[in-house]
């Protein structure tokens, strides 16, 4: 019972970071003062906190840790993929231009790190493809 309920956090958090990532790119691309607000950066932060809490708990439960299970390595290295493109999304990169492309590619790996934890495959587009 436990793990549904550690299960449905995690779920629901990564709904809510991808939403709100989303939702972040909008407002810096329309040049919102929203992005830059302390409670848009705690909230983020508070449910980063707790989607990798809820994942630290999933992989416990289930004994299925990074380097011993491969598709779990992917996502933890997809995972730090994310961070570093979101980073150059939000923040680091100079023109709007390409702070979209960052953002663009920080979707996509994200819509990776989705696929490879529904497939449990490292390489998840073979078995959408069958």
């Amino acid at each position: 019972m436990i793990y549904y309920w550690i299960k449905s956090l995690h779920i629901g958090t990564v709904i809510f970071t991808i939403s709100f990532f989303t939702l972040r790119l909008i407002w810096m691309m329309n040049r919102s003062g929203r992005v830059n607000r302390p409670w848009v950066r705690r909230l983020s932060q508070f449910n980063d906190t707790l989607l990798l809490i809820a994942g630290i708990g999933l992989a416990l439960l289930s004994q299925q840790y990074p380097f011993a299970a491969p598709w779990l390595t992917a996502k933890l290295i997809a995972l730090l993929v994310y961070i570093i493109l979101g980073m150059y999304a939000l923040k680091w990169a100079r023109s709007r231009q390409i702070r979209l492309y960052f953002g663009l590619m920080a979707l996509a790996c994200v819509g990776y790190i989705v696929s490879v934890a529904l497939t449990r495959m490292v390489y998840p587009w073979n078995y959408l493809l069958h």
